[in-house]
């Protein structure tokens, strides 16, 4: 077997981990996506999705941010929290610019689909500060970039990566329900 498949698969398996841990808010759920994300910059760099390669970086050491934000909350209890209608479109909006940003700086590189890469991982960094501070709004964001990453990956040969995304899709819908659950009331 090939050793890019090999390590491709691994990263898949340790980043499903990861989000099954994530959605049970087990704190070890972070090495797992560490280690996911280490393996998974060299996969997807090897393809030539710079954008995306940045991306797995950016989760690795975000992972350990994330491990001591968790940390100093052990023992107080989860709240799942709303985002404001403002801040939404404030994401919604910076997203896009800064993908255009980015995808025309990749564009100068031979990076493969460099501003469909470049959404993607802007939008990606963007859910997983919403994750890691447990905004409810995160789930709809990967849910929406897991089926977008699905044919980012499937048109790349990532052909686990992209059954990755099928996987992560479903649970993000759970992660969506389970959070919502926990969801505190709206205020007017």
């Amino acid at each position: 077997m090939d050793t890019l498949l090999i390590l491709e698969i691994t990263s898949v398996l340790l980043n499903i981990t990861f989000l099954f841990l994530l959605i049970k808010e087990k704190k070890v759920c972070w090495i797992y996506g560490i280690l996911g994300s280490l393996i998974g910059t060299y996969v997807v760099y090897s393809q030539n999705l710079y954008s995306e390669s940045l991306l797995y970086i950016f989760y690795t050491l975000v992972g350990v941010y994330a491990w001591f934000v968790w940390h100093k909350q052990d023992g107080e209890v989860f709240i799942v929290k709303r985002i404001q209608r403002k801040h939404f479109f404030f994401i919604l909006i910076s997203g896009i610019v800064l993908s255009i940003g980015l995808g025309y700086s990749m564009s100068k590189t031979d990076a493969s689909k460099p501003y469909l890469d470049a959404l993607s991982t802007v939008f990606g960094v963007f859910a997983t500060f919403l994750e890691i501070h447990k905004y409810y709004l995160a789930w709809f964001f990967w849910i929406v970039l897991n089926l977008y990453s699905l044919w980012l990956y499937g048109s790349s040969g990532l052909y686990f990566y992209a059954g990755q995304m099928i996987v992560y899709s479903g649970m993000s819908a759970y992660g969506l329900m389970n959070w919502r659950k926990k969801l505190l009331p709206k205020v007017s």
